[in-house]
């Protein structure tokens, strides 16, 4: 394999898109998947290489994982063989949402074998992975390892943010996540109690977005999946409480005082318990219209 290949592993719905845009950057990749259809498709579609094996990533100057959780990363990259493959001066991206406290350890054990780590996870769902502006937070104690991971996350994305040390970028996202998910449980809350006493869901969001109570959620979500009844946020309750998890399991570690980070947790993993992890987290708006006897709008 050609210097400046990369390898990928993780072809989801997000990873397939990040990997896209970094193959019509020219680069030449090496893809892994669980799904080996995923996998092979892509490899013929973009003319890369499937890495079915360990070898396949032995001169691949960095590995990019785009995985559910860290345990998943270390599974990849640690427990596959792969870490052991991989060229000395490689370095691994972690694209995921995981623990910062993990991707320490992560980096530590890596480290032992000579490579380095940086967690660079993102933030803009599909479509932004899609165009190309994706919020990218990179976290790296290694400034050489940063600078060898720049120029491949700048062809997955404009938007790269240097947060600090390894672990920031997950934290950064974990906290983001916190934020939004304050914001859309705050504004479903008010639509439904709004809707209760009779006001137009329409209406209240067209007010919120002309006054001080505007975020993420009343300007996009609210107004192109809720109102419109489609659910279709594209983000599971599943993946969404598991960073609301890191968030305040990040406070609850450093004895932070973060009540509505621990409650808003909570709100989400009991829908998420009643709905399943696999439904649209702005599916939990329709469950909470319904608990309170509240008729949506036609």
């Amino acid at each position: 394999m050609s210097a400046g290949s990369v390898g990928f592993i993780g072809l989801g719905n997000m990873g397939r898109l990040m990997a896209a845009n970094l193959a019509r950057s020219g680069r030449k990749l090496v893809v892994r998947d669980t799904d080996a259809e995923r996998q092979n498709a892509f490899a013929i579609e973009f003319d890369a290489v499937a890495g079915d094996t360990p070898a396949a990533f032995a001169e691949v100057e960095a590995v990019v994982t785009m995985l559910p959780n860290g345990k998943a990363v270390r599974e990849a990259v640690l427990d596959s063989g792969v870490a052991t493959a991989l060229r000395r001066d490689a370095v691994v991206i972690d694209s995921s949402s995981s623990d910062p406290l993990d991707t320490l350890e992560l980096g530590r054990e890596l480290a032992e074998q000579g490579l380095a780590l940086v967690d660079a996870p993102v933030s803009g769902g599909m479509a932004r992975a899609l165009d190309g502006t994706l919020a990218i937070m990179l976290g790296a104690g290694d400034e050489a390892a940063a600078e060898r991971a720049l120029p491949i996350l700048d062809a997955m994305s404009a938007r790269v943010f240097r947060t600090g040390a390894l672990g920031t970028g997950h934290a950064m996202k974990a906290l983001n996540n916190f934020v939004l998910a304050a914001g859309f449980v705050a504004a479903a809350e008010a639509l439904v109690t709004g809707g209760k006493f009779g006001l137009d869901p329409a209406v209240m969001l067209d007010v919120l977005n002309a006054s001080s109570g505007r975020n993420v959620s009343t300007e996009t979500t609210l107004v192109e999946e809720v109102l419109t009844r489609r659910f279709t946020a594209n983000f599971t309750l599943g993946l969404f409480t598991k960073d609301l998890g890191i968030a305040a399991g990040l406070a609850g570690s450093l004895e932070i005082d973060a009540p509505l980070c621990a409650l808003v947790h909570e709100r989400l993993a009991q829908a998420g318990a009643e709905l399943g992890p696999q439904t649209d987290y702005t599916e939990t708006v329709r469950l909470w219209e319904r608990r309170s006897g509240v008729e949506p709008a036609p």
